[in-house]
């Protein structure tokens, strides 16, 4: 499945294609070895076809967990 990978201000990041359904939780990393995390699913309005993935960098969700400690 192709997903459009958007942050979390609404700006298109680039596309994703993966063959597992990805969902709120799930980490991964892109062909220039950026990894993500998935914070929301929805379908960007621009493009009502495609899934989009709202995700942030991994490094930034490990700070956030870090902090809430």
């Amino acid at each position: 499945m192709q997903y459009l990978l958007i942050d979390t201000h609404q700006r298109p990041l680039g596309t994703f294609i993966s063959e597992k359904t990805l969902g709120v939780g799930d980490t991964f990393q892109n062909k220039n070895a950026e990894s993500f995390t998935v914070v929301g699913l929805n379908w960007f309005q621009q493009r009502p076809n495609t899934q989009s993935l709202t995700v942030i960098p991994l490094s930034a969700a490990v700070k956030e967990l870090a902090q809430v400690d």
